[in-house]
């Protein structure tokens, strides 16, 4: 499972949830393109939360393209 949080300079945030154990990189390309342009700040997590950290989407997005997680 696993979470990407927007948060905008309105001070409003949203939440996507997905249940694959990783995002792949279509819908992380997707959600930051529709969700992530105008936010001032975009989180992804991986859960277990104890077994990953937060990363910035972006970052994560260019993981994937490199064939990382």
């Amino acid at each position: 499972m696993w979470k990407i949080f927007f948060e905008y300079s309105d001070g409003s945030k949203c939440t996507l949830t997905g249940k694959h154990k990783d995002i792949p990189l279509r819908l992380a390309i997707k959600y930051q393109s529709e969700y992530g342009v105008h936010a001032c700040k975009s989180t992804y997590q991986q859960y277990p939360k104890k077994n990953h950290e937060p990363m910035d989407l972006s970052e994560k997005i260019g993981n994937l393209e490199k064939g990382g997680q």
